[in-house]
């Protein structure tokens, strides 16, 4: 039997386990439910905290702002990428990351990322369970 390795890809083999993520509707509704909540120009970043000791990541892009299946993946793409350089220092939360406008054309992708780093780190500080 041979044994293949992963590809460690873009994220330095990070991965995105399913244990870092919220998979249910009701762990989604309990974060919506909770009202801790940091807006950015594109972004929404939703927070509760949790009892297993890491944090969790939900995404909601929709087809409204993005028609196309392979934009709303580039989106969530994005988002992983972003919260995998963050999940180490993460207090543990219930992350749900909401796509509020598309960025113009002209936006630099750094600039995108930036605010959704951004956004990461004020959801963190306004809802983490030390406060």
């Amino acid at each position: 039997m041979i044994l293949l390795s992963k590809p460690q890809g873009l994220s330095g083999g990070l991965g995105f386990s399913r244990r870092q993520r919220l998979l249910k509707a009701a762990e989604y509704e309990a974060v919506f439910a909770h009202r801790c909540a940091v807006r950015t120009a594109y972004f929404q970043v939703m927070a509760k905290p949790n009892e297993l000791g890491h944090a969790r990541l939900g995404m909601i892009v929709s087809k409204r702002l993005f028609p196309h299946a392979v934009d709303r993946n580039r989106v969530r793409r994005r988002i992983r990428e972003a919260f995998r350089q963050m999940a180490a220092g993460l207090p543990a939360l219930d992350l749900v990351v909401r796509l509020l406008a598309v960025p113009d054309k002209n936006t630099p992708r750094e600039e995108q990322s930036r605010d959704l780093l951004g956004a990461l780190e004020k959801a963190t500080s306004k809802c983490s369970p030390a406060c």
